[in-house]
């Protein structure tokens, strides 16, 4: 086991998880492949690291007062129901299926964020059911990908919702609790996991979350939007290298 590789992608992945409101996948699933892991396990060590980094995220966004739970955690029961048919799709799509599907997302996200603005252009949209049904939607997606969820979590609320763009992106994280731990029990179930890797993964990420969102506290909304086109703009170049040249 690469245990140095590990630590240094946990808290790499920590400090962008925090600061860009993701659970991890979108930057651990392609650089574990790089690192010679196979999609699967890729996707499976991201999901541990995410429901730890998730977890301690939400804490600390909770005492900043962020965001009020009463209502975002509706997008977190969808996602729970969502994340589990996607967990099970793992084990029975393609390899080669899914790095699309990956690479079809980022792209998604990556227009979505060129194409919007930072700031509310519409009133903030306060509807539970709504907020359960997309969770369920993105939850497939994320228990698919091994993605959290926030990768769409976030362009959704920004573009269709009404949502600023750092509070979506502490959403977002928010939501990744819900469909990493659904996930995470699911691929626990179906014996795909590898504790030892995935632990120290999701371990080391921690000391990386608290700087993450101290960055994000104190960057400009517009420096950030800037921030996070790039930011996406790599890891589909990284992922679309993986899938074409292998």
């Amino acid at each position: 086991m690469m245990t140095i590789e590990l630590i240094v992608l946990g808290v790499a992945v920590g400090t962008l998880s925090g600061f860009f409101g993701i659970g991890g996948g979108t930057v651990s699933v392609p650089l574990l492949m790089l690192l010679g892991f196979g999609i699967k396990e890729a996707i499976a060590l991201s999901v541990m690291q995410m429901l730890f980094g998730s977890l301690m995220a939400a804490w600390m966004h909770q005492k900043k007062k962020t965001y009020v739970i009463s209502d975002i955690k509706y997008f977190g029961f969808g996602g729970l129901f969502g994340a589990t048919l996607g967990a099970v799709l793992v084990k029975v799509l393609d390899e080669a299926m899914l790095e699309w599907f990956f690479l079809a997302i980022v792209a998604f996200t990556l227009g979505r964020f060129v194409m919007s603005s930072p700031r509310p252009t519409r009133s903030e949209i306060i509807n539970r059911p709504l907020y359960a049904v997309i969770g369920s939607l993105i939850g497939v997606f994320s228990g698919m990908l091994g993605v959290g969820g926030s990768i769409l979590m976030t362009p959704v609320l920004v573009s269709f919702m009404g949502f600023e763009l750092k509070k979506a992106s502490a959403i977002g994280l928010f939501f990744v609790i819900f469909t990493s731990g659904s996930a995470f029990v699911t691929l626990g179930f179906l014996g795909m996991l590898n504790w030892q890797a995935g632990l120290l993964l999701a371990f080391s990420s921690l000391l990386g979350i608290g700087m993450g969102i101290y960055l994000l506290e104190r960057i400009h909304i517009k420096h950030y939007k800037q921030v996070l086109v790039a930011f996406y703009s790599v890891i589909f170049a990284l992922t679309a290298y993986k899938i074409i040249v292998g």
